[in-house]
């Protein structure tokens, strides 16, 4: 039986990819948009925040509607309410009524896993997402930016920063 050694050479990474006598170019930024996510349970409302955190939203957190309505006191500007309809001080529909009198043009995203009961009673809101419960990671991103994209365009001219 005959053995074979190879001889491992250090490759320099250099030579692997093509070169460019342009700068990369560059990318598009926008500033961070503030979410603030509502739920009473902690292992959800953490999740939600951690996945959120991860795609670079400033994420603030309430644990029930009334501690939400004192954020939303406290805070000039929130992009998006994330709240659970089930709640024990209230739901999820009046905390959104209560919020907007603070906050009147900020879209709502309803974490439930009671759709018709929240269809019923939500008529009298616009710029309203319901999401159902359970929902993979990559459903909630994409209610979050459709409903960020649709409550602000973006702008013609786009603002230009560098790595």
């Amino acid at each position: 039986m005959k053995t074979y050694h190879s001889k491992l050479m250090p490759i320099d990474s250099r030579h692997l990819l093509p070169t460019s006598p342009y700068p990369p170019p560059a990318r598009i930024c926008e500033p961070p948009k503030t979410l603030l996510v509502v739920d009473d349970e902690p292992l959800v409302r953490d999740v939600e925040t951690q996945i959120l955190r991860l795609q670079g939203y400033t994420v603030l957190e309430a644990e029930n509607a009334a501690e939400a309505l004192r954020v939303a006191a406290a805070t000039k500007t929130i992009h998006l309410l994330v709240t659970d309809f089930w709640m024990p001080d209230f739901d999820g529909l009046e905390l959104a009524r209560r919020f907007r009198a603070v906050h009147p043009k900020t879209p709502v995203l309803m974490v439930s896993g009671s759709l018709p009961m929240i269809k019923d009673r939500a008529d009298d809101l616009d710029r309203f997402a319901i999401l159902a419960k359970p929902f993979q990671f990559d459903e909630l991103l994409h209610k979050v930016r459709t409903l960020l994209d649709a409550a602000a365009p973006l702008p013609l001219r786009k603002p230009w920063c560098y790595d």
